[in-house]
């Protein structure tokens, strides 16, 4: 019978999502899962602004989610962005890399309609702690 790898689910790095019925993060062994994460501050209030405001915002988000796994936005392998504008993908780009570094993350870009009024992009993904 092969080992089972335990699941550590940290508190979630936000206030406001501490009795959401999910987890910010999963981790099982050395790989972390997110949940999405959109452009919420500390408050858990849409930041003003825009797309890029928010994919700001939301990259600070899932760091922070990524971090209390054990990982980091440098720790990257695989990112979703879901743009509720595709003509934002761009503005993706941009803050991209601005805030990310090589070796780049795999990366899917997905225009979707988003289930929360006013968000306009949201992001989840997978890293490696130690990465």
């Amino acid at each position: 019978m092969e080992p089972r790898l335990e699941r550590h689910i940290p508190e979630a790095p936000f206030a406001w999502a501490r009795d959401l019925h999910y987890s910010q993060a999963v981790r099982v062994g050395d790989l972390v899962f997110t949940s999405g994460q959109g452009g919420y501050g500390p408050a858990g209030d849409l930041v003003a602004g825009g797309c890029e405001e928010q994919l700001r915002q939301a990259l600070q988000n899932l760091n922070a989610a990524l971090v209390a796994a054990g990982a980091s936005l440098s720790s990257l392998v695989k990112v979703t962005v879901y743009l509720a504008d595709p003509g934002d993908v761009d503005v993706w780009r941009r803050v991209r890399s601005e805030v990310l570094a090589p070796p780049w993350p795999a990366t899917t870009a997905i225009g979707s309609a988003l289930l929360m009024d006013g968000m306009l992009c949201e992001l989840d993904a997978v890293a490696v702690v130690g990465g």
